[in-house]
């Protein structure tokens, strides 16, 4: 991944540039932004910048050695940390021994993020961890002398995910590198970094993205006609991740249709027992996947008020598009907002490990009163 290769995030992309041609590249920078803004794009592609032995005026040369060994993210000055499952059954302390299944995942997906990491490790409701034991490799391969006696790089995707213990022993590393050593994070939640390690960081806030940018990296990297992926990136709202997934895994779209669809009959026609058994049934699904379903839920009480309206609705597929037609008269101006909350709260208890089976089944009971406005 190349700056070239990004049709997107001009803005950040030429912040970068600039700092590189003004030799100005602070040590220590943080990449923040939402989920599937391209900010991991832009720190590998940053990274192969720096690398490059021959750079061009806004990219790196993509033809020296350095280039070569970075295309397949094997330049041995090229750090990755990432969080995984910890386990020492599985050999998995360290982001090293997850470090093939990343690389291969990042090349599959062109971008990833938790939901799609954390299945690809085996367990989507298992949080992945930055621990003592990661920072204490990164420490030991950060003093080595760099391979190619040019920088040392460290991308660390979502180091609000890094322990105590291991934020505190970076600290020192992070403060006062060896010469020529960068470290670029890459974060989802910057709140949620440890105080005195936000503190050493230059950050650099990264927009969303634009829905005909997602539009045009579908198009480049999974070679998809441009009225579909047009269709794919209003789904997403400019999130580069639900793109990519949704166009990989299209089968998640009917699934959500139809528990949406079941829903909606069960919550309208207050039917306890059977709201019960949905529940439980929704439950054992992964909690990525159950946020996922809730944000569905609100795209489509979305389209329901832009029906209401007579607005023509360009995201959704023929067969959504039927069940919308007799089904939004009961989302409307009256309960549209309380609606809105309560999803949005839904979402909130559950990315804080709330119990999906009483929470689920709480939202059930308040959509009975809600559907009936």
């Amino acid at each position: 991944m190349y700056f070239s290769d990004l049709g997107n995030q001009s803005s950040t992309k030429n912040q970068l540039i600039d700092l590189f041609k003004q030799s100005r590249v602070p040590h220590a920078i943080l990449l923040s932004g939402a989920s599937g803004c391209g900010h991991l794009q832009l720190a590998l592609s940053f990274s192969a910048l720096l690398l490059c032995e021959t750079p061009n005026e806004n990219d790196a040369c993509k033809s020296c050695s350095s280039c070569i060994k970075y295309e397949k993210l094997q330049h041995p000055d090229l750090h990755l940390s990432f969080p995984i499952h910890l386990s020492k059954a599985e050999h998995s302390e360290i982001s090293d021994d997850r470090r093939e299944l990343f690389v291969s995942s990042l090349d599959k997906f062109k971008c990833i993020g938790k939901k799609t990491w954390y299945s690809t490790m085996g367990n989507e409701n298992k949080q992945g961890v930055i621990g003592v034991k990661e920072s204490q490799s990164i420490i030991k391969k950060m003093n080595f002398k760099s391979f190619f006696g040019g920088p040392k790089i460290l991308v660390m995707w979502l180091p609000e995910l890094m322990n105590l213990q291991a934020s505190n022993k970076l600290l020192k590393l992070i403060e006062e590198p060896a010469e020529n050593t960068y470290f670029i994070l890459v974060s989802e939640n910057k709140n949620k970094i440890l105080p005195t390690i936000y503190s050493r960081l230059q950050n650099i806030a990264v927009p969303k993205m634009e829905l005909s940018a997602v539009s045009n990296f579908m198009v480049k990297n999974f070679q998809i006609a441009e009225p579909e992926s047009n269709i794919i990136a209003n789904l997403s709202g400019g999130n580069l991740n639900k793109a990519v997934v949704y166009h990989l895994n299209s089968g998640d779209s009917g699934l959500n249709m139809t528990l949406f669809v079941k829903w909606m009959r069960l919550c309208y026609s207050r039917n306890i027992a059977d709201t019960i058994d949905w529940v439980n049934e929704l439950s054992k699904m992964g909690r990525e996947q159950i946020k996922d379903f809730i944000n569905y839920t609100l795209e489509m009480s979305r389209q329901c008020i832009l029906g209401n309206f007579y607005i023509e609705r360009r995201e959704v597929k023929e067969e959504e598009e039927n069940f919308l037609k007799k089904f939004q008269p009961f989302i409307n101006h009256k309960n549209i907002s309380q609606i809105n909350t309560l999803m949005n709260d839904a979402y909130y208890h559950l990315e804080r490990n709330a119990n999906p089976k009483i929470l689920m089944l709480d939202v059930s009971l308040q959509l009975y009163k809600l559907l009936r406005k």
